[in-house]
């Protein structure tokens, strides 16, 4: 149990909720339901800091995880996905003049947005992750796209590099304060001025009581306000923070400076806010769980089936908890579908319920299909429609 913060080292105060028994994994590839269902699993005890402002996991527990077997990660197969990539990617070359220059992204995943930034103009793309090998550079990358397959380490920023990417990483990272000095360390060793960064955005999470946003690799949760806070406490000069892809994400883009590191402490006005929504947001679960469990009882009574449309983490976490805990298969739902076919043909954690293509709803025709993220609506919508299936009602959480 963790019982400091991790990124200011303020002692933890009590937890604010608690999500026993969520399986670790949201990406894993698992081949049949019987592995799928003996998943590890493990609690989220989130605590909010009562000094920075960071809401962490204090239950985390890093031995849980295992990247050994088959990851599937990539957003890259929605064309809503790609066409925010290649938005931010075209928008931070054009805005500070990276075309044609060397390029670090920390935590590259399987190397798909290190990719739009090349198909940006970038001049060379190296992705760190102990995940990204050579194997998965595309061939007509690779001369540009170098892969580094390690946990990150400071020396790997060469010199030359012209900024540091780092989206969806720091999220999943336990000891904070440590990563952090180290990411500027890299950017003083390689001379790189700027960190383009991106989380999740734990505010509209706090709002909605969306509680399928959570998951167990997410150790740590962050606002705009705790973001840019927790940036310049590393030594970067006021750094920008706007919410995009529909307030779903932070984006900061953050120059180095000459300060020292400093924890920043979050103002007592934001930090009572914060602390405000932290403690409305177990009754906002409850009322979502009852909610969504009362819907699939009702769609189970009346003969309908419903399939779930997103076969990742936010799925994972949302059919756990809400058909998970009441008897799984007779609330309704009765397999997942996803347009990564990574995914397809294989199972989805905890429940072990399969994980489909969307060609395979013209055979299921399902009378309702619900949505995982609403940002799709109109993608998702559009190929129900091509595939003759235009009297399925599609709902969103």
């Amino acid at each position: 149990m963790l019982t400091r913060c991790p990124a200011c080292d303020a002692v933890s105060p009590d937890p604010f909720f608690s999500l026993p028994g969520l399986p670790v994994h949201g990406t894993a590839v698992l081949p049949d339901p019987q592995e799928a269902r003996a998943v590890p699993v493990g609690d989220q005890v989130l605590v909010l800091c009562e000094r920075c402002g960071l809401v962490f996991n204090r239950s985390f527990e890093e031995r849980l995880l295992d990247y050994t077997g088959h990851h599937e990660e990539s957003q890259h197969h929605s064309p809503r996905f790609a066409a925010y990539a290649e938005e931010i990617t075209k928008d931070w070359l054009t805005r500070f003049d990276l075309t044609g220059r060397d390029l670090v992204e920390i935590g590259c995943g399987a190397g798909d947005f290190a990719a739009a930034l090349l198909a940006a103009g970038a001049g060379r793309v190296t992705g760190i992750d102990p995940h990204f090998t050579p194997g998965r550079v595309p061939a007509e990358l690779a001369g540009r796209l170098r892969a580094v397959p390690e946990v990150f380490a400071a020396p790997m920023i060469e010199t030359g590099t012209a900024a540091v990417v780092c989206r969806h990483t720091l999220e999943h990272i336990p000891a904070l304060a440590t990563f952090g000095t180290e990411v500027v360390a890299g950017m003083r060793h390689g001379g790189a001025p700027l960190l383009l960064a991106e989380v999740p955005d734990l505010g509209r999470i706090l709002d909605e009581g969306a509680f399928w946003d959570l998951q167990y690799e997410h150790c740590s949760y962050f606002t705009p306000a705790t973001f840019g806070g927790f940036l310049s406490g590393l030594g970067f000069d006021d750094p920008a923070v706007r919410t995009t892809y529909s307030d779903q994400y932070i984006v900061a883009e953050a120059r180095l400076g000459t300060r020292p590191a400093e924890p920043r402490v979050l103002p007592d006005e934001q930090l009572g806010a914060l602390r405000a929504a932290c403690h409305n947001f177990a009754d906002r679960v409850g009322q979502q769980v009852g909610r969504w469990r009362a819907w699939l009882a009702e769609r189970a009574a009346a003969g309908d089936p419903v399939v779930v449309w997103g076969g990742g983490a936010k799925g994972l976490t949302f059919l756990n908890v809400v058909v998970g805990r009441a008897g799984g298969r007779d609330l309704a739902v009765r397999a997942v579908v996803d347009i990564n076919p990574g995914l397809q043909g294989h199972y989805m954690g905890g429940l072990g319920l399969p994980i489909c293509s969307p060609d395979d709803l013209a055979r299921r025709r399902p009378r309702t299909v619900l949505l995982m993220n609403p940002v799709y609506l109109g993608e998702v919508r559009d190929m129900l429609d091509a595939r003759g299936l235009t009297a399925t009602e599609l709902l969103a959480v």
